[in-house]
């Protein structure tokens, strides 16, 4: 099996398996409410130790420079595969790099490790940062569900956007003649 190398984001960026260490970066993360914009994750979070999300086939936080800017997790589909998801905590940290670095890592583990044949994600369509990111990171858009989850006192529509593993092209393929 191929393990995803997890270090060498823009800046130091580094995927690690979330662990009991980073519950209090999460909650406070989570409960900041810098997120809430952006993500599906109902906030706030209340976290209990142990188990953040029994859903989660593998959570990582997102770390620069030692402290916790984000997380992301792939967990089970609504509809098949494995579906990802992704929250920067800290606004100045959009923008560089850390999601796009994410979004390919959880990409790889998919694909290579977890032998997925599909990644699958929900993104307010307003998001247009993050529909960018994803559409760079090789997502295509499937569906438009309107008027999908209230939030702030409104509904939002949520865009639904998939990869799947006959369309991604792994880091570095063209550095090892385009295998995968």
């Amino acid at each position: 099996m191929h393990k995803v190398e997890l270090r060498g984001g823009p800046d130091g960026v580094r995927l690690e398996r979330a662990a009991k260490k980073h519950l209090g970066a999460l909650r406070e993360g989570f409960n900041s409410g810098a997120a809430a914009a952006s993500t599906r994750w109902h906030l706030p979070r209340p976290f209990s130790t142990g188990v953040f999300d029994p859903s989660a086939v593998r959570r990582f936080v997102l770390i620069r420079n030692d402290r916790v800017i984000g997380t992301c997790r792939l967990c089970e589909p609504l509809f098949s595969g494995v579906e990802l998801a992704i929250a920067i905590f800290d606004p100045s940290e959009r923008g560089r790099g850390a999601g796009t670095f994410a979004v390919e890592k959880l990409c790889e583990i998919a694909f290579r490790e977890l032998k997925t044949h599909r990644v699958e994600l929900g993104v307010y369509t307003d998001n247009y940062a993050a529909v960018r990111v994803y559409e760079k990171c090789g997502f295509k858009r499937e569906a438009v569900f309107r008027r999908f989850i209230h939030h702030d006192g409104k509904w939002r529509d949520l865009e639904w956007m998939s990869i799947l593993r006959r369309e991604w092209r792994a880091p570095r393929a063209s550095a090892n003649g385009g295998r995968r």
